[in-house]
């Protein structure tokens, strides 16, 4: 399933101007994201910046307000 969930956001955005799909899944028993979505959204051409809760809070309000008008 990680690499499912890389390879959309990937080829939903691949050349990172658009928000990670994938920061829509978490983890069952903690409720967030695996450390894949952290491992990617840090990668180039994504590079991300922030600690993991900033990284992850930004990428779904960026989320919300890409896909509001769609």
């Amino acid at each position: 399933m990680p690499y499912l969930l890389e390879d959309a956001s990937v080829r939903e955005s691949p050349g990172g101007s658009l928000p990670l799909l994938s920061a829509l899944v978490v983890l069952k028993d903690s409720g967030w994201p695996s450390g894949g979505f952290f491992k990617l959204a840090r990668r180039a051409p994504y590079t991300r910046s922030g600690d993991n809760m900033l990284l992850w809070i930004r990428e779904i309000e960026k989320l919300a307000e890409y896909y509001a008008g769609h």
